[in-house]
């Protein structure tokens, strides 16, 4: 298993407790490509359950 320093371990907790449902907050501005394809490319590495890969 890995081992996680207590920066990451805080960065999750922090992130699990923020975690808010944001539906009623979106825009009609558009996203930045740069931002989208960051964002994308991390998505990609997520898990999936049981690697499952819905997506094939």
């Amino acid at each position: 298993m890995n081992d996680f320093s207590e920066q990451e371990k805080d960065s999750f907790y922090k992130a699990v407790y923020s975690r808010r449902d944001v539906r009623s907050n979106f825009t009609s501005e558009p996203i930045d490509e740069q931002v989208l394809t960051r964002i994308l490319k991390a998505a990609h590495h997520a898990p999936s359950v049981g690697f499952s890969q819905p997506w094939n």
